[in-house]
């Protein structure tokens, strides 16, 4: 069908499109009833999938009825209405014949004369109170936006309240969502929570793993860092897309990775894991980021313990990290400061207003005996995290920067929050980290910090 809707560009076949179209013709037999589908930006995703997909649909059984969605209104008629140009040409009427209904005509809604339709909207909106046999969510999060956890999280029970329950026969109901990661907490991830949807993987640059999709599909790509599509993007192209997204972005949308491992705020190898914490260290603070709920997808609350030692250095020796209740955290915070001694200072975020004033107070009271300190933060969350990837970052020559770990059971997720930051689905390790470490900088300094300096 390309040059019915792209007569004047020439077609680019490659092997990625292919393994769309085989996973998709699945999606419809019923193999795979639920399909995820993450591949970069201008790779044909939406021309395969939301114009090509649906008209090949209707040569096997005209009357299947097609629900599509995107994040935004006028892409999702865009496309429906270059599927319908297909469907109304002259090639694909001598073909097979399916004629449109006169009866139901509209951009956004139409039908065959065999009882199939296709129904276009956009996140967000009320899907017309209708349903589908086959529901299409191509690109369901506004990339300018992702970063929101608002708008995101919007996009996400949008997906779980009213898409998902749009299928005309959930037994046999089946989806395809197409993107690109944008977040680690985006739909994707969502959707591979759950465990039931096939996930079809295709970064722009080959990352070797092992997988075969139920189908009996993988990557036909051998070396790292083969391309997807070289012909049409080739070394040059990739080049200049890490410059111009840059490591993190350039992570989300073409390795489909939000974890980026080099080049980010934070870099994974900045950090030295050691086995155990400076004996005499000049200073030792735990700093509490709280929250209040126990219910799933709610923010932690968590605890991060660093000192500085003489040399400058600071080093994370104990992150503590749960889902609690008001009542429960207060607990937890009292037995923490006990298990650490007297000797460590005990600081947290003070939330704005007389609520946040009021749990600083209560705080003080039952840590009383403890040198406790209620920090009322400043500045956005990546400004209050500038000074913790300075401490980072090696200086020139150096292996590592000036914050070090002490290796534990923690070390992981509390990396993948760190090297993820703002695209992290939660950042209390990240907060309590930066809180520490400003906790640690403003503090009046211990007597024996002066004495070393001063010989």
């Amino acid at each position: 069908m390309w040059p019915v809707i792209e007569p004047s560009t020439p077609f680019l076949d490659s092997w990625h499109l292919g393994a769309i179209c085989e996973h998709e013709a699945a999606v419809l037999e019923g193999d795979i009833p639920k399909l995820l589908i993450n591949v970069c930006p201008r790779s044909g995703k939406s021309i395969t999938t939301s114009v090509a997909f649906p008209t090949w649909a209707w040569t096997r059984d005209p009357s299947t009825r097609f629900l599509y969605s995107s994040y935004s209104g006028d892409l999702s008629l865009e496309f429906s209405t270059s599927s319908r140009h297909v469907l109304e040409s002259s090639w694909y009427q001598s073909r097979w014949g399916v004629k449109l209904s006169t009866d139901q005509a509209t951009k956004s809604f139409y039908a065959n004369d065999q009882g199939g339709y296709r129904i276009s909207t956009s996140v967000g909106g009320s899907a017309t109170g209708r349903g589908g046999d086959v529901l299409v969510l191509d690109d369901p999060h506004n990339l300018k936006l992702v970063a929101s956890d608002v708008i995101r999280n919007a996009d996400i029970e949008w997906f779980r309240k009213v898409w998902s329950s749009r299928q005309n026969n959930p037994k046999f109901g089946r989806q395809i969502v197409i993107m690109q990661r944008g977040h680690q907490d985006d739909l994707a991830a969502m959707l591979l929570e759950q465990g039931d949807w096939v996930c079809l993987k295709l970064p722009t640059e080959y990352i070797p793993r092992q997988w075969t999709s139920p189908i009996g599909w993988s990557d036909p790509r051998t070396e790292t860092g083969d391309l997807l599509h070289p012909d049409r993007v080739g070394t040059a192209e990739v080049e200049t897309m890490k410059r111009e997204l840059g490591p993190v972005d350039f992570s989300c949308q073409h390795a489909q990775d939000p974890l980026p491992e080099l080049g980010g705020m934070f870099e994974r190898g900045w950090f030295e894991i050691i086995d155990k914490p400076d004996p005499d260290p000049v200073m030792r603070v735990r700093f509490w980021d709280a929250a209040g709920s126990e219910t799933e997808r709610s923010p932690y609350t968590a605890g991060v313990l660093m000192a500085e030692t003489l040399e400058g250095t600071f080093i994370v020796e104990d992150v503590r990290r749960d889902r609690l209740t008001a009542a429960k955290v207060d607990r937890w915070m009292l037995d923490t400061a006990r298990e650490d001694g007297v000797g460590v200072d005990v600081a947290e975020e003070q939330e704005p207003g007389s609520a946040g004033k009021s749990v600083i107070s209560a705080h003080r009271t039952l840590l009383a005996g403890f040198n406790y300190d209620g920090i009322r933060a400043s500045g956005d969350k990546v400004t209050r995290w500038k000074p913790l990837a300075s401490q980072a970052r090696p200086a020139p020559k150096e292996a590592y920067g000036k914050v070090k770990i002490v290796k534990g059971d923690w070390n992981k997720d509390f990396l993948d929050e760190i090297v993820a930051n703002k695209r992290s689905k939660f950042k209390d390790q990240l907060d309590a980290a930066s809180g520490a470490l400003y906790q640690l900088r403003i503090a009046p300094r211990p007597i024996k910090q002066y004495a070393a300096l001063w010989g």
